[in-house]
């Protein structure tokens, strides 16, 4: 089982995610279906959050992150295509944080909203 389906719980729903997510880019950035499609299993398979990053998610710092940043993010919305709000569970409780901190971190939990 893929990654992407363990955290959604099967592979029919992460096809469906994949899928879905290929179809906005199609609407969104006038992108080839298979070239959509391509582009968002490449991101599943590097982790990236310009694709995977949607409400509901826990993102954990990697290893290799600087150790101030939180250990831990859950993304409650988006603000804007950049900023999201999260919350932390620690000292700082809940901010806005821009997209690309959360290469960072690495997605963890899911829990669709």
């Amino acid at each position: 089982m893929s990654r992407l389906a363990e955290l959604l719980g099967s592979e029919t729903e992460a096809t469906r995610w994949k899928e879905s997510r290929a179809r906005g880019l199609v609407l969104w950035h006038r992108l080839a279906e298979d070239k959509a499609l391509a582009l968002v299993e490449a991101a599943v398979a590097e982790h990236d959050p310009a694709i995977l990053a949607e409400p509901g998610q826990v993102w954990t710092r990697r290893p290799e992150a600087d150790p101030g940043l939180p250990a831990v993010l859950y993304l409650t919305h988006w603000l804007d295509r950049d900023r999201l709000v999260a919350e932390d569970g620690g000292r700082t409780g809940t901010g806005v944080i821009l997209l690309p901190l959360l290469y960072a971190y690495e997605l963890d939990y899911w829990r669709p909203v």
